[in-house]
């Protein structure tokens, strides 16, 4: 991974959990704010669709295609069963899991970096930026 990626990833890790520790719990009925597309890289988007098919196992339940199955939603829309399509909401989920759900945090014992790029992935994927 090239230094300038590795640091834009931090600083966005940084900013985006000093605001959910302010905000303490994250609204997943509001409309939040979504990045900038032209801060979601393809770099990032593919980091995050390995570590999603890859280590996070997030195909397992949610698809190849992100389409969905028996336990989990498609990934596929701008929202889906639990929670708005919002970058932040997408990474609350992927963060802190569904209680009572197969849906764990950090699946796959992804690390914290790892969350937001497959958040990244996800966003782009649902909202039509990249392809599964």
């Amino acid at each position: 991974m090239t230094r300038v990626l590795l640091r834009a990833l931090l600083c966005g890790a940084m900013t985006l959990g000093a605001r959910r520790a302010a905000d303490q719990v994250v609204d997943t009925t509001a409309k939040g704010a979504d990045p900038d597309p032209a801060m979601l890289s393809p770099a990032m988007v593919e980091a995050g669709r390995k570590i999603f098919h890859g280590k996070g196992t997030c195909f397992g339940c949610h698809g190849a295609k992100l389409l969905g199955g028996p336990v989990a939603p498609a990934l596929t829309g701008p929202s889906w069963r639990h929670i708005t399509g919002t970058y932040e909401a997408i990474i609350d989920r992927v963060d802190n899991g569904l209680p009572g759900t197969l849906m764990v945090p950090h699946p796959g014992g992804i690390t914290e970096s790892q969350v937001f790029l497959v958040a990244s992935y996800i966003y782009a994927v649902s909202h039509q930026m990249a392809k599964p």
